[in-house]
């Protein structure tokens, strides 16, 4: 027997069904932000794909500025996935409100499989076996194989199992694949056998400030000797997580920070002068640094909202 066929009216209900789901993540909400590298140089082409827990959401793509913005986005919270050629892939998480405004993102994505690391520490006066677990590790995180390279690293820590650098190439397999509890753990492994590293110390404090432990973050951060930190967008995304947590004062302090590394860029006394507003009593602050950004930046991506805001602040 042949199947019946739906009748008109019901298929259209239902395509007008899938239209509606298709596009029930319209909203009045925006959200922005830069993608950079490690060392804050800004990564063009970079694809931004936003998605809701439950499906629906639109994609962007960075300019040569590392710059993207996506409107027309309903309240609540948002997967922020960012993908570029030679980076590794990372998700974030960001409550988007119609209301109000959310600060540009700070986005900071690592280059992919920086294999030698792993290799020049695990190699010296160890077995071939050992040599050759680690190279073939090596081949398949840079070609973003994690659970292969994490299979060859643990084959080489079953005879060397204290090698720190080892515990940081499994860690960059948990962090490719998402698994930022495995990551948080392995990373909490590196920071125990080599206290000196100091790079898997700072993405250890990003990652746990990005799950929302972030007093533990900004303690293991302040303790960074003095200079480690170069890359002025490690202190503006505490500083803007510090402002969404309500902290204007660890904000500023932060943001503070951020322009003492590089005080050339408009971005830092922007982010400032934010932190300045939310904590009131501090409108004269807040007024010096929206100044400098347009001094630093008349036609930046924020003038215009800056220039709202110290007419409001007249």
């Amino acid at each position: 027997m042949r199947p019946r066929r739906l009748s008109s009216l019901v298929t259209f209900a239902l395509l007008g069904a899938i239209a509606l789901s298709a596009q029930d993540w319209r909203g009045t909400g925006a959200l922005a932000g830069f993608v950079k590298s490690p060392d804050g140089q800004p990564v063009g082409d970079a694809t931004v794909v936003l998605t809701r827990p439950k499906g629906g959401g639109p994609s962007t793509k960075t300019n040569p500025k590392g710059y993207w913005s996506v409107a027309g986005l309903a309240g609540g919270a948002w997967n922020v996935d960012v993908t570029a050629k030679g980076y590794d892939s990372r998700r974030l998480s960001v409550m988007i409100s119609e209301g109000s405004r959310v600060p540009p993102m700070q986005i900071q994505i690592q280059k992919a499989a920086p294999a030698a690391a792993v290799q020049s520490q695990a190699q010296p006066d160890l077995g071939a076996e050992v040599k050759a677990a680690v190279v073939e590790g090596n081949r398949l995180l840079g070609e973003k194989k994690y659970a292969p390279a994490r299979a060859e690293y643990e084959k080489a820590l079953a005879m060397v199992p204290d090698n720190a650098a080892l515990w940081k190439g499994i860690a960059q397999t948990y962090h490719g694949e998402g698994n930022k509890a495995k990551t948080e753990e392995t990373l909490r492994k590196v920071a125990q056998l080599d206290p000196a590293d100091t790079e898997s110390r700072l993405l250890l404090a990003n990652l746990l400030i990005e799950e929302g432990k972030t007093d533990e973050g900004k303690t293991m951060i302040d303790a960074l000797p003095p200079g480690s930190i170069k890359d002025p967008a490690v202190y503006t995304n505490l500083g803007i997580i510090f402002m969404n947590q309500k902290r204007p004062d660890d904000a500023r302090a932060y943001m503070t920070r951020a322009i003492e590394i590089d005080p050339s860029s408009a971005e830092g006394y922007y982010y400032r002068g934010l932190a300045s507003m939310q904590a009131k009593k501090k409108n004269a602050e807040a007024k010096a640094d929206f100044l400098k950004y347009l001094e630093l930046a008349p036609n930046g991506p924020e003038s215009k909202e800056v220039k709202e805001m110290l007419q409001a602040l007249r």
